[in-house]
């Protein structure tokens, strides 16, 4: 027997040693290359019939033990039989004994040289085939059937496998879909047991094509010379190096032909950018940092910023800008706060803004390239102090305040901008609450304007300059209105600009206005009187004239009547002026009609800085027999009623736009303060649901912990019952 049991112990031995060393040699043939080769080559021909297109790989590499695998040479056609996909090398690394703990962890992934052609054509293109030529794939590989879910007990639900990769490391890569490109060099990420990565990206560029809203064509070019991302002192820091971002809309720009237009012009962007910024926490789907460094510019428009500096909290909601730091060759400024609410379609919130007191010192200069080139001489510092607010529609600017450092300018105001979607609606006003020039200010602010100058000697005559009123801007229109105060008198005027014509033209009256003093003619005393004027602002006819006729005077005429004036020992009334020039000489009338007399004068000048040479050329005409008015004169006072009229209608549709602008405004504020108020409303509902779940939950909590607790009490007395019996049992065992 013992015999027995020994040679069937022996048997056994040898069967399991035998299939164990099968085992063990299928799994080394299974290692080794040649095995590897024929499993590939049929999994290639699988790979063929399912996907019913020309599939090939050069070779696989695959480590049983260690669970390394490579991949050499994969090439797939589309069903067209052009060429789809294309990888030169592939290596996936899979640590075993997280497997084991159901945890998929791969220490290294690397690829190199990818190449696809992707290909759909669009649903409103005239070809039939709109299919991807990559569905197919998608399809070969979908699930024909969906399979019900069917919920399974808590003790046999199976958990999902935790995917971790540690490192990544992509060269060559390229991909092109339709017309649009992106080819990346390198990219190589780290990433430790604490989720911090380290790694960069480099050579990194793309293109795609867009139309925008207008219908245009826009081409975008991006290029990144090199991404850095590292983790240093607690912080993810990302550094960018030499971004460009390029637009092209395939026309001519905007200022084409259009001298006084700034370069700014979205259709033909050409940035490079550099930037610092670093995250030192992430928690509730809040993000918080610093924008550390931010440099941007663009040559052809003028865009310079020097430096942009920042703490940021972002989240899905919006994010917060603190402690802002902006500088450009020459402007710098900074404010505390801004605030920025992102648009959301679900609750129908709206994009919004507001920032606190913005300062600092401002160059007009900086912005005249973008914006407006006649700003490219204004080299002098301008205080500034502005809060602003505003949303997707326009902007809202409050207790603005602009000075000079030397004490001499001091303007305070308030305005908004709305319409900004559409050129024709933009609307600009301002109210001036108080604009106070003093000295050879006047002229140096204008000399830094790149415009030809008129009466700088007069303006000097005129003093301290204390304005208050406002401006509008509308579509190719400037109006200003207001009154100004001076050493020679008050000034009330109202104006406009008309772009579209080139015309200026508006109204202005005074009462006892040193009008002598300011035009250097000591016989001339206090005035009172009111003017409307028209000039000619457009340099093509201008320049006309100048050729024809030379001169440097300002081409239009002015119409006046003067209620009271005293030249020398005369004193007039109700007398009316009228002067014309055509750029190199103006020549005036001056009327005082009377019931026995008429008093006139002609004059003529050529320079306004020498009215003392008006040629002067006085003269009478007597009314005899009570002869009625000259048809001349009559002319004259039906051209001044007309004059009043004009000036009179001008006012009103100036007032109209005004109150249309004033009525816009409003309606944006309360627009946006129903905004903020459904807003707030949703968030106290949002408050009030959370607050009411947070209770439920504490309730239900309770409820459980209660019922847990009794079902302990019950399990207690139970256990206690079924011992008190248990002894009862063996007490009585006992005893017998």
């Amino acid at each position: 027997m013992g015999k027995v049991m020994k040679w069937l112990i022996v048997s056994v031995s040898t069967v399991v040693g035998i299939v164990v060393l099968l085992l063990v040699g299928g799994f080394c043939m299974l290692n080794t290359s040649s095995v590897q080769q024929k499993l590939l080559n049929k999994a290639t021909v699988l790979l063929k019939e399912k996907l019913k297109t020309n599939v090939s790989i050069d070779s696989v590499s695959i480590d049983l033990l260690t669970l390394d695998a490579e991949l050499f040479g994969l090439n797939i056609d589309d069903l067209q039989q052009r060429k789809m996909l294309s990888l030169e090398f592939l290596r996936a690394d899979v640590d075993i004994m997280k497997l084991m703990k159901n945890e998929i962890v791969i220490p290294e992934i690397r690829v190199k040289g990818i190449q696809a052609e992707l290909h759909k054509v669009p649903k409103d293109s005239l070809s039939p085939d709109t299919v991807a030529n990559y569905q197919f794939i998608i399809d070969a590989f979908k699930s024909d059937k969906k399979k019900p879910k069917t919920k399974q007990p808590a003790d046999k639900k199976k958990g999902k496998l935790a995917l971790t990769v540690s490192r990544v490391k992509a060269e060559d890569i390229g991909v092109r879909f339709n017309k649009d490109s992106v080819y990346l060099g390198l990219l190589k990420i780290d990433q430790d047991s604490e989720g911090m990565l380290d790694g960069k990206i480099a050579n990194l560029h793309g293109q795609w094509e867009r139309f925008n809203k207008k219908g245009e064509l826009v081409t975008n070019n991006v290029l990144v010379t090199e991404i850095e991302v590292k983790a240093e002192d607690g912080e993810q820091q990302l550094n960018l190096h030499r971004v460009n971002f390029r637009t092209n809309n395939h026309k001519p720009r905007k200022n084409a032909g259009k001298p006084k237009r700034g370069f700014f012009d979205v259709g033909h962007f050409n940035i490079w950018a550099d930037m610092k910024l670093a995250i030192d926490r992430v928690e509730k789907g809040t993000v918080h940092g610093w924008l550390r460094e931010f440099t941007a510019q663009d040559t052809i428009t003028g865009l310079d910023i020097t430096k942009l500096q920042c703490e940021l909290t972002a989240n899905k909601e919006g994010m917060r800008l603190e402690d802002v730091v902006l500088k450009q060759k020459n402007t710098e400024l900074h404010f505390v706060r801004a605030d920025l609410k992102f648009p959301n379609k679900k609750t129908g919130k709206k994009l919004s803004y507001f920032t606190s007191t913005i300062g600092g010192t401002v160059y007009l200069q900086d912005i005249s390239r973008m914006f407006a080139p006649v700003l490219r001489n204004f080299k002098i510092p301008l205080n500034l102090s502005v809060r602003m607010d505003g949303d997707a529609e326009g902007m809202r600017f409050h207790d603005a305040v602009v000075t000079r450092p030397n004490g001499l300018v001091n303007i305070k105001a308030k305005g908004s901008i709305v319409g900004l979607k559409n050129k024709y609606d933009l609307h600009v006003h301002f109210d001036v609450k108080q604009a106070v020039i003093k000295g050879g200010e006047k002229e140096l602010l204008i000399n830094q304007f790149v415009v030809k100058k008129f009466m700088m000697k007069q303006l000097n005559a005129l003093g301290t300059l204390i304005y208050t009123g406002s401006f509008d801007v509308v579509y190719k229109k400037e109006m200003f209105r207001g009154l100004v105060r001076t050493a020679a008198g008050s000034i009330n005027f109202d104006f406009s600009l008309d772009e579209l014509n080139k015309y200026v033209y508006g109204h202005a009256a005074a009462k006892q206005i040193e009008l002598g003093k300011v035009m250097d003619m000591p016989d001339l005393g206090p005035v009172t009187a009111s003017a409307d004027f028209k000039f000619d602002i457009s340099k093509p006819r201008t320049a006309i004239m100048r050729r024809k006729l030379g001169g440097k005077l300002p081409i239009g005429e002015v119409t006046a009547h003067v209620e009271e004036a005293k030249y020398g020992l005369v004193k007039a009334k109700n007398v009316y002026c009228k002067i014309v020039s055509n750029g190199a000489i103006a020549e005036g009338m001056i009327k005082a009609p009377g019931s026995f007399a008429t008093l006139s004068c002609t004059f003529s000048f050529t320079n306004t800085n020498e009215m003392k040479k008006t040629k002067i050329k006085p003269g009478i005409r007597f009314n005899l027999f009570g002869k009625g008015k000259s048809e001349e004169e009559k002319l004259l006072q039906q051209q001044q009623k007309d004059a009043e009229r004009q000036r009179k209608a001008a006012e009103k549709a100036q007032k109209r736009t005004v109150k249309e602008a004033q009525a816009k405004e409003k309606a944006a504020r309360k627009a946006a303060e129903k905004a903020a108020k459904e807003q707030e409303k949703a968030a106290r509902k949002q408050e009030k649901e959370a607050r009411k779940a947070a209770e439920e939950k504490e309730k239900a909590a309770r409820k459980a912990a209660k019922e847990q607790e009794k079902a302990a009490r019950k399990a207690a007395k139970k256990a206690e019952k079924e011992a008190r019996k248990a002894a009862k049992e063996a007490a009585k065992a006992a005893k017998q």
